[in-house]
């Protein structure tokens, strides 16, 4: 039997959904003749499951491709709708969407590393721009700057790689340190490294197809169950 899954809507509107495979049609159609009551009972527990076991089914999957938290997967979850209803061996029962929203990450979610500028500093001291340089506003300064460093991140699990060779850490309007680029010649101006949104990690081709897996076995086992306890009664 086939049913919708997963639905993902992006910041820009665009959506996609899964067509999940459930097992166990036998044994449904099997309990269907035995008792009817008992049987539509199972298959809309099942469906119900879904709603709150999915999410963990799906961050699951996204975990295994990306370098992210389960925790993080879980919270760009902006809501569930109904996506119409289904029918599942002649029984009809509402199809629940899971909604995931959520911009482009930076690389602090990837197990960036450093995580603050290093206090190390350069030995010789070096001829800056002054104003505003330690409170002063002359033409120039005299100061010795950071050490150069580099940035990395674990964007694909397994495969840590080095950010931009221009990429430095500044301040997220006080919360924490993010990765920054120049854009231009000078100091300024400059302008976040983002990577990917929950959206887009999602429908990734090769986690879009471990989702399906995972949901497919999550639900047949869910059937399975609900199938065994309301046959009990």
């Amino acid at each position: 039997m086939r049913k919708r899954g997963a639905e993902v809507s992006t910041p820009k509107g665009e959506s996609g959904s899964f067509s999940i495979q459930i097992g166990n049609l036998p044994q449904l159609q099997a309990a269907l003749k035995q008792k009817k009551e008992a049987a539509e009972k199972a298959v809309k527990k099942t469906v119900s499951d879904f709603k709150s076991r999915a999410p963990a089914w799906i961050s699951a999957a996204v975990v295994e491709h990306y370098g992210i938290k389960k925790a993080e997967v879980k919270d760009a979850i902006s809501g569930t709708r109904k996506a119409g209803s289904i029918r599942i061996a002649g029984i009809s029962v509402d199809n629940v969407g899971i909604v995931y929203s959520g911009r482009p990450l930076t690389p602090t979610h990837f197990k960036m590393k450093p995580t603050k500028p290093p206090a190390k500093k350069v030995k010789e001291y070096r001829r800056v721009p002054g104003d505003g340089v330690n409170g002063g506003n002359g033409d120039v300064a005299m100061v010795k700057p950071p050490a150069p460093y580099t940035i990395k991140a674990e964007i694909i699990k397994g495969k840590r790689v080095t950010l931009r060779s221009d990429a430095f850490l500044g301040t997220n309007k006080g919360e924490g340190y993010i990765p920054f680029q120049r854009t231009g010649t000078g100091r300024t101006p400059i302008k976040s490294i983002k990577t990917l949104s929950i959206p887009q990690m999602i429908t990734n081709g090769d986690v879009a197809e471990q989702i399906r897996r995972n949901i497919s076995e999550g639900l047949t086992a869910r059937l399975k169950h609900h199938l065994e306890r309301e046959l009990e009664k």
